[in-house]
């Protein structure tokens, strides 16, 4: 009884592979592409990560914020 009830609820529970949401893949920034800026703030959060310290990242548009997050990939800080 119990495993009808499993089997009959299965299609609205479980979610269904062809039902699932298409994903985007962007293309990687290039290491020669980051600005300079986001850089840099790469290079001082890979220094207080080290260091264990707290650090306060200013106001970013989303490209300067990928870049950031781009550079910190290349230096290996945060994966």
């Amino acid at each position: 009884m119990k495993d009808q009830f499993i089997l009959a609820c299965r299609e609205y529970f479980v979610n269904n592979r062809r039902n699932s949401h298409p994903r985007k893949r962007h293309e990687t920034v290039p290491a020669e592409a980051i600005a300079r800026r986001p850089k840099v703030w790469g290079k001082i959060v890979a220094r207080a990560e080290r260091r264990h310290q707290p650090v306060r990242i200013p106001a970013m548009s989303c490209t300067e914020l990928g870049h950031l997050l781009r550079s910190l990939e290349l230096s290996r800080a945060c994966a």
